[in-house]
């Protein structure tokens, strides 16, 4: 048993061993990637002010955003993951749907807008080759720079390029320190687009800017939190300058729930693949080969059942000396001796 035990326990403790650092420095790192699973609908909603044409006149309003970032699994391979984002902008007014038609009064100026971005699945960087169909509502002259919808796994305390394709261009995004949310430490970004030319509404010429914060879980990179302040103002003429929107936007708390979730279950694969498996194994080595090694040095110590010495033989302990009868004299017979006599004469001494 223990011959067979032994080699088996050895062989275990290998395989340990080897798992433990199989997990640790090749799994864990090669399998942290962003999934090619992800669906993930985004509510933003927050108070505006709108250019109304007809009174000349800010006017204040609640909107809410419908983003949906998704990914493209088949155009995804093991390196990129490419993302497709639509968003639609809606005025809270008569209980509209989550998008309306777009000749419907409702409807933001330049919305529904979409967004298609090819990024490292490590580093979340934008990765600009035409097979991935990289554009910006259609746009393919436009190239994505930076971070656009996911920071690195394990992200720094230091600025990051963040994309913005309402004007196709990337901006810095600084580290500001920690907030914690819903149980999660985050790390909070600050990025700011400078004032640029843009349209206001569509073919309107216009200028825009925009200041975006988001939350970020470091470990596994996931936006939690995000807020979004854009002014779009008229350019040229009569209204140069003038405000045509000016609107503050956040996730609702269902949003930051479900973003928190997802980091969560991030961190917890992660800490899996990285800790808590290694650790397994490596106990299960350890323990696997101690107890291959002590049987087996169990074996060497005892010896085989042929070089065993014979047990010594018990020694024989001598009688004890028994004393005779006295002679009988000639031709007289002995008298009769009583039942029991002759044995208690055997073992008497003689006579003096």
């Amino acid at each position: 048993m223990r011959k067979v035990l032994a080699p088996v326990l050895l062989a275990l403790g290998v395989f340990g061993l080897a798992f433990a650092g199989l997990m640790r420095f090749w799994a864990y790192p090669n399998g942290e990637k962003t999934p090619l699973d992800l669906n993930i609908p985004i509510i933003a909603t927050g108070p505006a002010q709108l250019y109304n044409s007809g009174t000349g006149q800010l006017e204040s309003v609640q909107l809410r955003a419908d983003r949906n970032v998704s990914v493209d699994s088949q155009a995804s391979d093991s390196k990129n993951v490419v993302v497709s984002e639509t968003l639609c902008i809606v005025i809270q007014r008569d209980n509209p749907p989550p998008c309306v038609s777009a000749t419907d009064p409702r409807l933001l100026p330049n919305t529904p807008s979409s967004d298609r971005v090819a990024a490292d699945r490590k580093t979340a960087e934008a990765v600009n080759d035409p097979k991935y169909g990289g554009n910006v509502d259609g746009n393919t002259s436009i190239k994505h720079v930076g971070l656009t919808y996911k920071w690195p796994f394990h992200a720094k305390k230091k600025t990051y390029q963040f994309f913005n394709p309402d004007v196709g261009l990337a901006s810095p995004a600084t580290y500001e320190g920690k907030e914690k949310i819903n149980g999660l430490t985050l790390y909070k970004y600050v990025c700011v687009t400078p004032k640029v030319e843009a349209p206001v509404f569509q073919d309107i010429p216009g200028y825009y800017t925009d200041t975006r914060t988001v939350w970020i879980d470091p470990v596994t990179g996931t936006i939690v939190k995000g807020n979004e302040h854009q002014v779009r103002q008229f350019r040229g003429g009569a209204l140069d300058g003038q405000t045509a929107a000016d609107l503050n936007l956040t996730f609702d708390n269902a949003t930051i729930k479900y973003q928190t979730k997802k980091a969560k279950d991030g961190r917890d694969q992660i800490e899996l693949a990285s800790f808590w498996l290694p650790l397994a194994g490596l106990l299960v080595g350890v323990l696997a080969l101690t107890g291959g090694v002590l049987l087996l040095l169990a074996g060497r110590r005892q010896p085989p059942p042929s070089e065993v010495p014979p047990p010594p033989e018990p020694e024989q302990q001598p009688d004890p000396p028994a004393y005779a009868a006295p002679p009988a004299t000639a031709g007289v017979a002995p008298p009769p001796q009583p039942p029991g006599a002759q044995d208690n004469e055997a073992t008497q001494p003689l006579p003096r």
